[in-house]
């Protein structure tokens, strides 16, 4: 292997890792509110809050460093994510497959991933989305079809944009603060 194919395979074995101490850490948290006496729909949306931080940066690193395909394919299939990001913490394999796709170094220009701290906060999430939004619909007409407001979206796409747009902004909110407090109290 070169030195490149080196770094790019321990560049994504470390954001599986992250992913997979986010995903047990959001798991834990829902049992523990469901052996509490929480509804599961409840638990799962408490257990997402708690970990919004570290997963909106994860995302956001993710989605800064995967190429513009498989970012189109990950938006096109992530429509429904939860007020909190909870039901992107259960797609294994569509946040997998993201993961698969990343480079150690950013494809295409865009804003700089925020770290879990900034992340956790709304008034630095909100902006770094749009930021974001508007630097990948640069990149091609296929990331605008998918990444517009359902107002400038081609026709078809509405719907998508409609559920997707609005699922950003609140993943970005969970990732950020989940992976950091994971791994820092994973033993």
């Amino acid at each position: 292997m070169n030195a490149g194919t080196m770094e790019g395979s321990n560049y994504r074995y470390y954001r599986r890792m992250a992913w997979q101490v986010l995903r047990s850490r959001y798991a834990a948290e829902v049992a523990a509110e469901t052996d509490a006496g929480v509804p599961t729909a409840s638990a799962r949306q408490r257990a997402a809050r708690a970990v919004r931080g570290e997963l909106r940066a994860l995302m956001a690193e993710l989605l800064t460093h995967a190429p513009v395909p498989a970012v189109i394919d990950f938006m096109t299939a992530a429509r429904v994510w939860g007020p909190n990001g909870e039901r992107l913490l259960e797609q294994v394999d569509l946040i997998g497959n993201l993961i698969e796709s990343v480079e150690p170094t950013a494809p295409w220009p865009g804003p700089a991933p925020l770290e879990r701290e900034a992340a956790d906060d709304d008034a630095n999430w909100s902006p770094w989305v749009e930021k974001w939004l508007a630097a990948f619909r640069l990149t091609g007409p296929a990331a605008v079809a998918v990444a517009s407001p359902p107002e400038t979206a081609p026709p078809g796409q509405v719907s998508k944009q409609r559920a997707w747009v609005p699922w950003a902004i609140s993943a970005a909110a969970v990732v950020g603060s989940t992976v950091v407090v994971a791994l820092t109290s994973r033993r």
